[in-house]
């Protein structure tokens, strides 16, 4: 998890009514005035928190992660509508959403996915002798995974260094149609405890080599949900995380490295208000639409609490932050609707503005106001050997992200590009070959800055739908963002589904 900056409706009754053309207008001028119009007014403090003196608790340390670093780095681990893995499911199962192949992972079930339905031969535990049937025909659905992690550095840091990362998940979901009969309503519940060491604040390195540290028992995402318009709006409220939503693709979730799974680093790096479980989260509200199968657009609106970034457990609004963080984004889902044959592909342009206080670089002895950027990001299929309905094949893709504001922001451009190919050897038609390189520039107000650049490969053998094995390795160049020595990182990790 990135260490703390030093800086420190009545719903309706049925949602037949909300399906006709001029309430679909009016779901579309919701979202964009979230994207659009809500701007300028925080920028005047419209709707921002009410500002809090800041205290002597205003640059703590974070919970679970120490910074040896001069850049800090992030830690979150999975969730956002618009990521998805590209694991198949098995033969037999139905045909999924291609942005929810994980619906029984708590762990990497991405937002707006909770809902979807999965087959009890997906988790080890299956169905609990008919106590999980019983349950979600009521509306209750629990599920749980566990993530590991066994890493040491081959070369770099001070000597080498064995590292174990450990996470459970678990959650329950709650669907007020069958509870309560409430139309479209849900609320979502999930928790995380941590075990292992860090070997990325061993290394110094600016690019987390996995994204799941988080040491202790720690409140994931709490949050209300809403859907209208024939589930393609979703509104939801709560405990939430920009980086499960925002600037992420659906091919991220094939990397072990933190720095593009589940999201862009340099956003997390620059705006810890960004980040995700574990350790933290934020509150906030976000609007996700469909404007038709294939055009999607997202808003959202987050607390800025940095020591709650830092520690899902405090749920304080303000401990010496001031203002809301503000994102959104638009993609197109090239190939995705129902009746498009097309190889699949996903584009997407976004942005975030944050009004809080920030650290200036290098010592942060001061502050700023406000940060803001913008990031573009796509993937596509180029090749599928077995034609149209399969997900076996080649998929290229390339990211870019530019903070505007480089005294507060530790890595203000972000670049990265790479490929997966599904279905490597004919027998093992779900397991995934990877391999990227990524980017980061350090700012020019650190000392003795060099961007840091990341080239990772690994192949997730899915050995049976509850079990992946990823083996994975990593070289990081000039890995604290200064100049220094590289280091290589060779790892397993495994993923179990219960």
């Amino acid at each position: 998890m990135l260490p703390a900056r030093s800086d420190d409706t009545s719903l309706p009754d049925s949602r037949d009514e909300f399906t006709s053309r001029p309430g679909r207008i009016i779901a579309l001028r919701f979202v964009l005035t979230l994207m659009v119009s809500t701007l300028p007014a925080l920028t005047n403090s419209g709707l921002a928190f009410a500002q809090q003196p800041s205290d002597s608790a205003s640059h703590p340390q974070p919970a679970a992660q120490p910074a040896p670093a001069p850049i800090p780095s992030a830690q979150p681990q999975t969730p956002a509508s618009t990521q998805q893995s590209q694991t198949a499911a098995s033969p037999n199962s139905k045909r999924r959403r291609a942005n929810c192949q994980h619906p029984a992972n708590p762990g990497k079930r991405r937002f707006g996915c909770k809902d979807e339905d999965f087959d009890w031969d997906e988790a080890l535990t299956a169905d609990w002798n008919g106590a999980r049937t019983e349950a979600k025909r009521l509306g209750i659905t629990p599920s749980g995974s566990y993530y590991s992690a066994l890493q040491t550095n081959l070369s770099g840091g001070s000597h080498q260094t064995w590292s174990y990362v450990g996470q459970l998940t678990t959650a329950v979901d709650f669907n007020f149609e069958k509870l309560l009969r409430i139309p479209g309503m849900s609320l979502y519940f999930s928790n995380s405890w941590g075990t292992g060491g860090n070997l990325t604040g061993t290394l110094g390195s600016v690019f987390p080599v996995n994204g799941n540290y988080g040491v202790g028992a720690f409140v994931q995402e709490i949050y209300l949900q809403q859907k209208l318009l024939k589930d393609d709006l979703t509104i939801s409220a709560g405990r939430l995380a920009a980086s499960y939503t925002f600037a992420g693709l659906p091919v991220f979730d094939n990397y072990v490295s933190l720095a593009i799974n589940p999201s862009l680093v340099s956003l997390v790096s620059n705006d810890v208000s960004y980040s995700g479980p574990a350790p933290g989260l934020e509150w906030g509200a976000q609007a996700i639409y469909n404007i038709t199968p294939v055009v999607q657009v997202a808003a959202g609106a987050f607390n800025t609490n940095p020591h709650s970034a830092n520690n899902g457990n405090i749920m304080a609004l303000q401990q010496g932050n001031k203002g809301v963080l503000v994102t959104a984004q638009a993609s197109y889902l090239y190939g995705q609707g129902p009746d498009q044959k097309g190889k699949q592909g996903q584009y997407t342009v976004g942005f975030f503005e944050d009004n809080n206080s920030f650290a200036t670089l290098p010592a942060g002895i001061s502050k700023s106001n406000g940060n803001s950027g913008v990031f573009l990001l796509g993937q596509q299929m180029v090749y599928r050997p077995q034609g149209p309905g399969t997900s076996q094949g080649l998929t290229i893709w390339g990211s870019w992200a530019y903070s505007s504001k480089e005294l507060v922001s530790p890595m203000p451009v972000f670049g990265g590009f790479g490929l997966t190919y599904e279905g490597p050897i004919k027998r093992r038609k779900q397991d995934i070959i990877s391999a990227g390189w990524i980017y980061g520039k350090t700012s020019s107000y650190i000392p003795n800055a060099a961007a840091a650049k990341l080239f990772e490969a690994n192949y997730q053998w899915v050995a049976k739908r509850y079990v992946t094995v990823v083996p994975d390795f990593q070289y990081i160049w000039d890995r604290t963002g200064t100049h220094a020595t590289g280091t290589a990182v060779l790892g397993l990790q495994v993923t179990l589904t219960f």
